[in-house]
C-alpha cells in the first residue's frame, strides 16, 4: 500500500541496528551479548512479526524436518550398535538385567543430544554461515542496517531459536528410533522380551535424564545458531573470506557443543 510500511519494517523494531555490529574489541563479550539479546527477544511477543515467524518456520524446516530421515537412520544404526555391545559386555559380567538402564544412559544422556548437534553442525551451520557471510560481503546486511532494521530480531533470533527447536526434536526422534531398534534387536537375539526390556528402561529414567537430553539438545543448538550468525555477519573482505568464515563457525560450533555437553554431564552425574 502506498505510504504504508513494507513487510520488513513491520517485522522488526526500528531503532539501533548497530547493536548487531559485532566487530568490537571483545569478540567473546559481543557473542554473549548477541546470545542474550536473542534469548530475550525470543521471549517478547512483539518480536514475532510475520517475516520473523516465516524465517523461523523455514529454519525449522531446513534444520529439523529435512534432517529427520538421516536422524532416523542414525538412531537405528546406533540402537543396533549400542545394544549389541552393551549386551555382550553385560552378559560377560553376568549382569544382563542392567541392559535397559545402560542403554537409557547411553542413548538419552549421551548419544541422542550429541548426534542431534552433529547433524545440525554438518547440515545447517555451514549453510547458515555461508548465507549471512555472503549477505555481508555483498552489502545486503549494510542495506538492511541503513533501513533501520533490528538485525538481531530479523536475522539472528529466528535462526537460533529454529536450531534450538530442531535440535530438541531431532534428539527425541533419535531416542525413539534407538529404543525401538534396541527392542527389536533384543527380540531377535531371543534372550529378553520387549516388555521387560522397556520396563527396565522406563524404571531407570530419572529427572536428570530429561535435564540432560533437553539441555544438551537445546542449549548447544541455540548457541550453534548464534555462533553462525556472529561469524557470518562479522565476515569482512571479498567472497574469498566466506569459506574461512564457514570453517571458523563450524569449529566454534563443535567446541561449544563439547563444552555444554561437559557442563550438563557434570550436572547430571554429580
Amino acid at each position: 500500500m502506498k505510504g504504508g510500511k513494507n513487510e520488513k519494517d513491520v517485522a522488526v523494531e526500528l531503532g539501533d541496528p548497530g547493536r548487531f555490529r559485532l566487530h568490537g574489541w571483545d569478540a567473546a563479550f559481543d557473542f554473549f551479548t548477541l546470545a542474550t539479546e536473542c534469548a530475550v527477544s525470543a521471549l517478547l511477543p512483539r518480536s514475532w512479526r510475520k517475516p520473523v515467524r516465516t524465517r523461523l518456520a523455514k529454519q525449522i524446516l531446513f534444520a529439523g524436518v529435512e534432517a529427520v530421515p538421516f536422524t532416523v537412520f542414525a538412531g537405528i544404526l546406533m540402537g543396533i550398535v549400542l545394544t549389541l555391545n552393551s549386551y555382550r559386555w553385560l552378559e560377560f559380567t553376568g549382569r544382563i538385567d542392567f541392559l535397559g538402564p545402560a542403554l537409557s544412559i547411553l542413548v538419552i544422556r549421551e548419544a541422542a543430544p550429541a548426534f542431534a548437534c552433529v547433524i545440525l553442525v554438518a547440515a545447517s551451520a555451514s549453510a547458515m554461515t555461508t548465507e549471512l557471510a555472503t549477505m555481508r560481503v555483498s552489502g545486503e546486511i549494510g542495506l538492511l542496517e541503513s533501513q533501520g532494521i533490528n538485525l538481531v530480531q530479523f536475522l539472528a533470533m529466528p535462526r537460533a531459536v529454529g536450531l534450538a527447536i530442531a535440535g530438541t526434536c531431532l534428539a527425541l526422534i533419535f531416542v525413539a528410533c534407538a529404543f525401538v531398534t534396541a527392542a527389536v534387536t533384543i527380540l531377535l537375539i531371543g534372550r529378553m522380551s520387549p516388555g521387560p526390556f522397556f520396563d527396565s528402561i522406563f524404571s531407570s529414567i530419572v529427572p536428570a535424564d530429561f535435564i540432560s537430553l533437553l539441555g544438551r539438545g537445546t542449549v548447544p543448538a541455540f548457541l550453534i545458531g548464534v555462533i553462525c550468525c556472529h561469524v557470518g555477519v562479522n565476515t569482512t573482505g571479498s567472497s574469498t573470506a566466506v569459506p574461512q568464515a564457514v570453517t571458523r563457525a563450524m569449529l566454534l560450533s563443535v567446541a561449544a557443543t563439547l563444552v555444554i555437553s561437559a557442563l550438563f554431564a557434570l550436572i547430571a552425574y554429580l
